[in-house]
């Protein structure tokens, strides 16, 4: 009963199902690792604070590897492309692996700079710290606005996180890479 738009998360415990009240719950650790980056996602109208992990590592086959958990392998293929032609990180040289944390299914593109920024932390295997990436990267390189901008970026700082990354602050995707 109710709006169909709303989405309640439920831990198993001891004591049977609990409210996930908190949308901090899908984050896998500390931030100080190299291919990691959160973002913000919209289940309904509530916001979900989640962790897209990366491994870039050099490949010996002919046609590198893309494994892609939680997001669709043609959306990583294509940001790839991008990460490839805007920021010239080689990616045609090495298999890489991205997955959401805690079992989500992403299907919005407002991911999409957290798995760019996720992948070239790997590759220079630099973390991000507690950065949050909010935005639809283009074919062009530049990043977009997406819905529920305000509310995403409103959980985000309601958490603690004071760096926020969004279309706002950063107009193409190579201006982020450099300030990684």
């Amino acid at each position: 009963f109710g709006d169909a738009q709303e989405v309640g998360i439920f831990a198993m415990g001891e004591h049977g199902l609990k409210q996930v009240s908190d949308s901090s719950y899908f984050l896998g650790h500390d931030q100080k690792v190299p291919g990691s980056c959160l973002t913000v996602v919209m289940e309904g109208s509530r916001p979900i604070i989640c962790e897209i992990q990366a491994l870039v590592v050099p490949s010996n086959l002919t046609f590198p590897r893309r494994i892609a958990n939680g997001i669709s392998e043609k959306r990583l293929e294509l940001l790839l492309a991008v990460l490839q032609k805007h920021a010239k990180i080689p990616t045609a040289a090495f298999d890489i692996f991205v997955n959401v944390v805690g079992g989500l299914r992403i299907s919005e593109t407002a991911s999409d700079l957290a798995v760019v920024l996720a992948c070239a932390s790997s590759y220079k295997n630099k973390p991000m710290g507690a950065t949050i990436a909010i935005g639809e990267v283009g074919l062009l390189g530049e990043i977009k606005n997406v819905l529920n901008q305000k509310a995403r970026v409103r959980e985000a700082k309601r958490l603690g996180f004071r760096n926020v990354v969004t279309w706002q602050r950063y107009k193409f995707l190579n201006d982020v890479i450099k300030d990684l």
